[in-house]
């Protein structure tokens, strides 16, 4: 029915006002607890538990970030059957992000251009939101500096988000690539050395663009040891556009940058899974995303070593049903 009918209508208007109207009904769904109990039963489906670190995921399905940016609507978005939400990104201070339009859809290949920027209501508001958590699943935050701290601010900026935040999730993502590396060296060590002192466990990982190098996740990987860092989300979006089939050069031209997600990412996510796996041994937590679509995509994932699974375009291209058809091919 979401592909058929749903979906041809909300494709009619822009996605961030799509998005704006999805938060809207939400809002008001939340206060329907019949409704609530209905939908639960419709997209719950049973799958085996994942204990990891001391959280218990109650499927192998989970949201990106960046579809719940201020953590509004969260409680109502695992009403579909997450197992995990991950919400932000969280910056110390309030974001408008980049201008708009700044979300766009590929159809033909399933897949989005987005350039947002981080638009959040920044940490004050965030924290008062993630307060009011319940139920079952695991909620995470990922989290970054204000685009104008540099240095020891930056490490501030990051060290601050995880003090406040901490008792309120159950881990915490920082992007690889969005600040240089060396910068983002010494903001895992200042964590390690604040989880150490203040004997904080909140998993950490590190989410890696869909365009890393070999030599890049070689790196990664020894930061997971070096500063005791958790796992890993592989991967973010890419930049490369080759995968964008049905779209000529001036179309692309014309939405212009941007990181490609969904089905336009190809075979880079499942190939980082791979190599991490091989190269990081079992102990480490990978989490599989990009490119995933399908429930056939998310069964190739785990098969290629990932333990969890996040979407974010499947959600918008396939619909809410498809959590649970996923869990459904996957046990």
């Amino acid at each position: 029915m979401y592909k058929q009918t749903i979906r041809p209508v909300l494709f009619l208007m822009e996605p961030e006002k799509v998005h704006a109207l999805l938060v809207s009904c939400l809002k008001c769904y939340r206060h329907l607890p019949w409704c609530r109990c209905w939908i639960r039963h419709l997209y719950t489906c049973s799958d085996k538990q994942l204990i990891w670190n001391h959280l218990t995921f109650r499927n192998r399905i989970g949201l990106s970030a960046g579809f719940d940016k201020g953590a509004e609507i969260f409680d109502e978005l695992a009403d579909c059957g997450f197992g995990f939400i991950e919400v932000g990104t969280v910056t110390p201070d309030s974001q408008d992000g980049n201008p708009r339009p700044r979300i766009f859809r590929l159809p033909q290949c399933e897949s989005l251009i987005s350039r947002t920027g981080f638009n959040n209501p920044g940490l004050d508001v965030i924290k008062r939101r993630l307060e009011q958590k319940s139920g079952s699943y695991v909620l995470g935050v990922n989290i970054n500096k204000n685009p104008s701290s540099e240095g020891e601010q930056a490490v501030a900026d990051f060290l601050r988000l995880y003090k406040e935040l901490h008792p309120h999730v159950g881990y915490f993502t920082l992007n690889w690539g969005s600040v240089d590396v060396a910068l983002m060296k010494q903001v895992l060590q200042g964590l390690a050395v604040f989880r150490v002192e203040q004997n904080i466990h909140v998993p950490l990982l590190l989410k890696l663009p869909a365009d890393i190098t070999e030599e890049g996740m070689d790196d990664v990987i020894d930061c997971t040891r070096l500063y005791r860092v958790d796992g890993v989300i592989a991967t973010g979006p890419t930049m490369e556009r080759s995968y964008l089939k049905g779209y000529s050069p001036a179309q692309l031209q014309k939405i212009g940058s941007g990181g490609i997600s969904g089905r336009g990412i190809g075979e880079r996510s499942l190939k980082a899974v791979s190599y991490l796996r091989a190269h990081a041994g079992k102990s480490l937590l990978i989490v599989g995303a990009g490119g995933i679509i399908t429930p056939a995509d998310a069964r190739r994932m785990l098969d290629a070593g990932a333990n969890l699974i996040q979407i974010y375009s499947s959600f918008i291209y396939e619909g809410p049903g498809i959590v649970k058809k996923m869990i459904q091919e996957i046990k």
